[in-house]
Protein backbone atom coordinates (compact mmCIF):
# COMPACT_ATOMS: atom_id res chain seq x y z
CA UNK A 1 0.00 0.00 0.00
CA UNK A 2 1.41 3.44 -1.51
CA UNK A 3 1.76 5.88 1.53
CA UNK A 4 -0.49 8.17 0.52
CA UNK A 5 -2.99 5.59 0.88
CA UNK A 6 -2.51 4.53 4.03
CA UNK A 7 -2.00 7.88 5.57
CA UNK A 8 -5.51 8.03 4.19
CA UNK A 9 -7.18 6.29 7.09
CA UNK A 10 -5.28 8.25 9.49
CA UNK A 11 -5.42 11.58 8.15
CA UNK A 12 -9.25 11.53 8.60
CA UNK A 13 -11.79 12.42 11.38
CA UNK A 14 -13.27 9.03 12.08
CA UNK A 15 -16.96 9.87 13.31
CA UNK A 16 -19.75 8.95 10.71
CA UNK A 17 -22.13 11.66 10.01
CA UNK A 18 -25.38 10.50 8.14
CA UNK A 19 -25.21 13.83 6.06
CA UNK A 20 -21.66 13.03 4.64
CA UNK A 21 -24.02 10.07 2.93
CA UNK A 22 -24.90 10.94 -0.77
CA UNK A 23 -28.65 10.49 -1.51
CA UNK A 24 -28.84 7.57 -3.28
CA UNK A 25 -26.52 5.66 -1.00
CA UNK A 26 -29.07 7.15 1.57
CA UNK A 27 -31.58 5.41 -0.87
CA UNK A 28 -29.52 2.44 -0.56
CA UNK A 29 -30.37 2.03 3.13
CA UNK A 30 -33.72 3.18 3.58
CA UNK A 31 -34.72 0.35 1.19
CA UNK A 32 -33.47 -2.10 4.22
CA UNK A 33 -31.69 -5.65 4.08
CA UNK A 34 -33.29 -8.58 2.68
CA UNK A 35 -32.66 -12.17 2.98
CA UNK A 36 -31.43 -14.98 -0.01
CA UNK A 37 -31.01 -18.07 1.30
CA UNK A 38 -28.67 -17.68 4.43
CA UNK A 39 -27.26 -14.52 2.51
CA UNK A 40 -27.54 -11.17 4.07
CA UNK A 41 -28.54 -8.23 1.29
CA UNK A 42 -29.38 -4.60 1.07
CA UNK A 43 -32.26 -5.10 -0.48
CA UNK A 44 -31.86 -2.10 -3.07
CA UNK A 45 -28.31 -3.84 -4.57
CA UNK A 46 -29.79 -7.01 -4.40
CA UNK A 47 -32.85 -5.79 -6.59
CA UNK A 48 -30.38 -4.74 -9.26
CA UNK A 49 -28.06 -7.77 -9.24
CA UNK A 50 -27.37 -9.51 -12.09
CA UNK A 51 -23.80 -11.39 -11.39
CA UNK A 52 -23.33 -14.72 -10.39
CA UNK A 53 -26.20 -16.16 -8.56
CA UNK A 54 -25.74 -17.48 -4.66
CA UNK A 55 -26.15 -21.35 -5.48
CA UNK A 56 -23.21 -21.09 -8.10
CA UNK A 57 -20.83 -18.99 -5.34
CA UNK A 58 -18.04 -20.17 -3.82
CA UNK A 59 -19.45 -19.18 -0.62
CA UNK A 60 -21.82 -16.94 1.35
CA UNK A 61 -19.76 -14.22 2.58
CA UNK A 62 -18.25 -13.28 -0.96
CA UNK A 63 -21.74 -13.37 -2.71
CA UNK A 64 -23.11 -10.90 0.12
CA UNK A 65 -19.57 -8.64 -0.62
CA UNK A 66 -20.40 -9.25 -4.65
CA UNK A 67 -23.92 -7.74 -3.97
CA UNK A 68 -23.41 -5.77 -1.65
CA UNK A 69 -20.94 -3.74 -2.76
CA UNK A 70 -20.17 -0.35 -4.40
CA UNK A 71 -18.50 2.47 -5.94
CA UNK A 72 -18.65 5.30 -3.49
CA UNK A 73 -20.07 8.57 -5.75
CA UNK A 74 -17.79 10.60 -6.94
CA UNK A 75 -18.21 12.57 -9.81
CA UNK A 76 -19.06 15.63 -7.86
CA UNK A 77 -15.78 15.91 -6.54
CA UNK A 78 -12.53 17.23 -8.77
CA UNK A 79 -9.63 15.29 -9.23
CA UNK A 80 -7.23 17.78 -8.14
CA UNK A 81 -9.20 18.47 -4.97
CA UNK A 82 -6.23 17.76 -2.29
CA UNK A 83 -9.60 16.77 0.13
CA UNK A 84 -10.63 14.43 -2.14
CA UNK A 85 -9.52 11.41 -0.29
CA UNK A 86 -10.88 13.07 2.89
CA UNK A 87 -14.36 13.63 1.06
CA UNK A 88 -14.23 10.24 -0.37
CA UNK A 89 -13.73 8.46 3.21
CA UNK A 90 -16.15 10.68 4.96
CA UNK A 91 -18.91 9.11 2.47
CA UNK A 92 -18.06 5.95 2.77
CA UNK A 93 -17.80 5.77 6.42
CA UNK A 94 -21.09 7.62 6.88
CA UNK A 95 -22.27 5.16 4.36
CA UNK A 96 -20.57 2.15 6.03
CA UNK A 97 -22.01 2.93 9.89
CA UNK A 98 -25.57 3.81 8.35
CA UNK A 99 -25.93 1.03 6.71
CA UNK A 100 -24.56 -1.55 9.31
CA UNK A 101 -27.13 -0.03 12.06
CA UNK A 102 -30.10 -0.91 9.84
CA UNK A 103 -29.02 -4.73 9.96
CA UNK A 104 -31.92 -6.35 11.32
CA UNK A 105 -31.52 -7.47 15.38
CA UNK A 106 -32.50 -11.28 14.35
CA UNK A 107 -29.45 -12.02 12.10
CA UNK A 108 -27.61 -14.60 13.60
CA UNK A 109 -24.07 -13.27 12.25
CA UNK A 110 -22.00 -10.23 12.47
CA UNK A 111 -22.26 -7.74 9.43
CA UNK A 112 -19.03 -5.95 8.47
CA UNK A 113 -18.51 -3.04 6.47
CA UNK A 114 -15.23 -2.57 4.41
CA UNK A 115 -14.02 0.74 2.49
CA UNK A 116 -11.19 0.29 0.27
CA UNK A 117 -9.43 3.33 -1.15
CA UNK A 118 -7.17 2.63 -4.67
CA UNK A 119 -6.33 4.05 -7.65
CA UNK A 120 -8.19 3.98 -10.31
CA UNK A 121 -9.37 5.66 -13.48
CA UNK A 122 -8.20 5.47 -16.97
CA UNK A 123 -4.48 6.06 -15.55
CA UNK A 124 -4.99 4.62 -12.69
CA UNK A 125 -4.45 7.67 -11.00
CA UNK A 126 -7.76 8.91 -9.72
CA UNK A 127 -8.44 7.88 -5.90
CA UNK A 128 -11.77 6.02 -5.89
CA UNK A 129 -13.60 4.66 -2.79
CA UNK A 130 -15.29 1.12 -2.52
CA UNK A 131 -17.58 -0.28 0.46
CA UNK A 132 -19.01 -3.33 0.60
CA UNK A 133 -21.06 -5.43 3.54
CA UNK A 134 -20.43 -9.18 4.49
CA UNK A 135 -21.25 -11.80 7.55
CA UNK A 136 -18.55 -13.32 9.59
CA UNK A 137 -19.35 -16.69 9.93
CA UNK A 138 -18.26 -19.70 11.74
CA UNK A 139 -16.24 -22.61 9.63
CA UNK A 140 -16.19 -20.16 7.03
CA UNK A 141 -12.68 -17.92 5.97
CA UNK A 142 -13.19 -14.49 6.43
CA UNK A 143 -14.01 -11.80 3.48
CA UNK A 144 -10.45 -11.05 4.69
CA UNK A 145 -8.01 -13.26 5.59
CA UNK A 146 -5.01 -10.59 5.90
CA UNK A 147 -5.49 -6.68 6.19
CA UNK A 148 -2.08 -6.14 6.43
CA UNK A 149 -1.60 -7.66 3.21
CA UNK A 150 -3.71 -5.32 1.06
CA UNK A 151 -0.33 -3.44 -1.06
CA UNK A 152 -2.41 -1.87 -3.50
CA UNK A 153 -5.39 -0.49 -1.86
CA UNK A 154 -6.26 1.00 1.94
CA UNK A 155 -8.55 -1.08 3.56
CA UNK A 156 -10.93 -0.26 6.48
CA UNK A 157 -13.31 -2.93 8.65
CA UNK A 158 -15.58 -1.58 10.06
CA UNK A 159 -18.01 -3.96 12.50
CA UNK A 160 -22.08 -3.10 13.65
CA UNK A 161 -20.04 -2.03 17.36
CA UNK A 162 -17.84 0.24 15.54
CA UNK A 163 -20.77 1.79 13.94
CA UNK A 164 -22.63 2.43 17.00
CA UNK A 165 -19.84 3.91 18.75
CA UNK A 166 -18.59 6.08 15.32
CA UNK A 167 -22.24 7.46 14.78
CA UNK A 168 -22.87 8.03 18.65
CA UNK A 169 -19.58 10.27 19.17
CA UNK A 170 -20.38 12.52 15.81
CA UNK A 171 -23.86 12.86 17.17
CA UNK A 172 -22.56 14.16 20.20
CA UNK A 173 -20.34 16.67 18.62
CA UNK A 174 -22.96 17.86 16.30
CA UNK A 175 -25.35 18.60 19.41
Amino acid sequence: MNARMSESFEAIDRTAREEDVPDPFRAIVRAGWTSEGDALLLSALHFGYSGTPLPEFGDVIHYEASVNGRGMMDYDIPESDPERHKTLLRRSLGYACTALLEVPGNCPWPMFGYISLSEGGLEDDLLTAHVTFCSARPGLPPYVDDMDSYKHEALLEVSQDDAKALLRKSGAQSR
